[in-house]
Protein backbone atom coordinates (compact mmCIF):
# COMPACT_ATOMS: atom_id res chain seq x y z
CA UNK A 1 0.00 0.00 0.00
CA UNK A 2 1.22 3.50 -0.81
CA UNK A 3 2.43 5.78 1.95
CA UNK A 4 -0.30 8.03 3.37
CA UNK A 5 0.99 11.36 2.06
CA UNK A 6 -0.67 14.31 0.42
CA UNK A 7 1.97 15.84 -1.86
CA UNK A 8 1.71 19.08 -3.83
CA UNK A 9 4.53 20.24 -6.10
CA UNK A 10 5.12 22.72 -8.90
CA UNK A 11 4.45 20.86 -12.15
CA UNK A 12 6.20 23.40 -14.38
CA UNK A 13 9.75 24.81 -14.10
CA UNK A 14 10.22 26.01 -10.52
CA UNK A 15 12.46 28.76 -9.18
CA UNK A 16 13.43 30.37 -5.88
CA UNK A 17 10.14 32.30 -5.76
CA UNK A 18 8.17 29.05 -5.79
CA UNK A 19 10.46 27.58 -3.16
CA UNK A 20 10.15 30.61 -0.87
CA UNK A 21 6.35 30.69 -1.14
CA UNK A 22 5.89 26.94 -0.57
CA UNK A 23 8.37 26.97 2.34
CA UNK A 24 6.21 29.68 3.93
CA UNK A 25 3.11 27.52 3.39
CA UNK A 26 4.77 24.54 5.06
CA UNK A 27 5.67 26.70 8.05
CA UNK A 28 2.12 28.03 8.34
CA UNK A 29 0.18 24.76 7.98
CA UNK A 30 0.50 22.47 11.02
CA UNK A 31 2.47 19.26 10.38
CA UNK A 32 3.21 20.18 6.75
CA UNK A 33 6.66 19.65 5.30
CA UNK A 34 8.62 21.17 2.45
CA UNK A 35 10.99 19.75 -0.15
CA UNK A 36 13.26 21.36 -2.73
CA UNK A 37 15.95 20.23 -5.14
CA UNK A 38 17.66 23.53 -6.04
CA UNK A 39 20.35 21.68 -8.00
CA UNK A 40 17.69 20.19 -10.27
CA UNK A 41 17.92 22.98 -12.85
CA UNK A 42 15.01 22.85 -15.29
CA UNK A 43 13.71 19.73 -13.54
CA UNK A 44 13.82 21.32 -10.06
CA UNK A 45 11.21 19.77 -7.80
CA UNK A 46 9.65 22.07 -5.19
CA UNK A 47 6.65 21.23 -3.05
CA UNK A 48 4.91 20.55 0.21
CA UNK A 49 3.53 17.45 1.87
CA UNK A 50 1.43 16.22 4.76
CA UNK A 51 1.32 12.73 6.20
CA UNK A 52 -2.35 11.84 6.53
CA UNK A 53 -4.69 8.91 5.99
CA UNK A 54 -7.63 11.20 5.17
CA UNK A 55 -7.59 13.59 2.23
CA UNK A 56 -9.96 15.93 4.09
CA UNK A 57 -7.23 16.50 6.68
CA UNK A 58 -5.18 18.14 3.94
CA UNK A 59 -7.76 20.82 3.10
CA UNK A 60 -5.76 23.61 4.77
CA UNK A 61 -2.61 22.66 2.86
CA UNK A 62 -4.47 22.47 -0.46
CA UNK A 63 -6.10 25.87 0.14
CA UNK A 64 -2.78 27.47 1.10
CA UNK A 65 -1.01 26.05 -1.95
CA UNK A 66 -3.92 27.22 -4.12
CA UNK A 67 -3.11 30.77 -3.01
CA UNK A 68 0.51 30.29 -4.07
CA UNK A 69 -0.64 28.82 -7.38
CA UNK A 70 -2.81 31.89 -7.93
CA UNK A 71 -0.17 34.43 -6.88
CA UNK A 72 2.58 32.88 -9.02
CA UNK A 73 0.38 31.67 -11.91
CA UNK A 74 1.74 28.19 -11.22
CA UNK A 75 0.45 24.74 -12.08
CA UNK A 76 0.71 22.46 -9.05
CA UNK A 77 0.27 18.69 -9.18
CA UNK A 78 -1.65 17.14 -6.28
CA UNK A 79 -1.02 13.52 -5.29
CA UNK A 80 -2.50 11.41 -2.51
CA UNK A 81 -1.18 7.95 -1.69
CA UNK A 82 1.11 8.32 -4.73
CA UNK A 83 -1.83 8.77 -7.13
CA UNK A 84 -2.27 11.94 -9.15
CA UNK A 85 -5.57 13.58 -8.21
CA UNK A 86 -5.22 16.53 -10.56
CA UNK A 87 -3.77 20.03 -10.63
CA UNK A 88 -4.21 23.48 -9.21
CA UNK A 89 -3.99 25.90 -12.13
CA UNK A 90 -3.73 29.60 -11.31
CA UNK A 91 -5.27 28.84 -7.90
CA UNK A 92 -8.21 26.78 -9.16
CA UNK A 93 -8.63 22.99 -9.17
CA UNK A 94 -8.88 21.37 -12.58
CA UNK A 95 -11.83 19.04 -13.18
CA UNK A 96 -9.93 15.96 -12.04
CA UNK A 97 -8.86 17.55 -8.73
CA UNK A 98 -12.28 19.12 -8.13
CA UNK A 99 -13.80 15.63 -8.31
CA UNK A 100 -11.71 14.72 -5.25
CA UNK A 101 -11.64 17.94 -3.20
CA UNK A 102 -14.60 19.96 -4.45
CA UNK A 103 -14.32 23.66 -5.05
CA UNK A 104 -11.65 25.79 -3.41
CA UNK A 105 -12.63 29.32 -2.38
CA UNK A 106 -11.30 32.08 -4.63
CA UNK A 107 -7.94 33.40 -3.42
CA UNK A 108 -8.16 36.82 -1.80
Amino acid sequence: MADPYLVLFVADPADDGHADALRDVARAVPDAGFFDDPAGGETRTVGTYLKTEDLADGAALIAAVAQVSFALAARVEVQFHEQVLGHLVDGRPDAALAAHVGDIPEPL
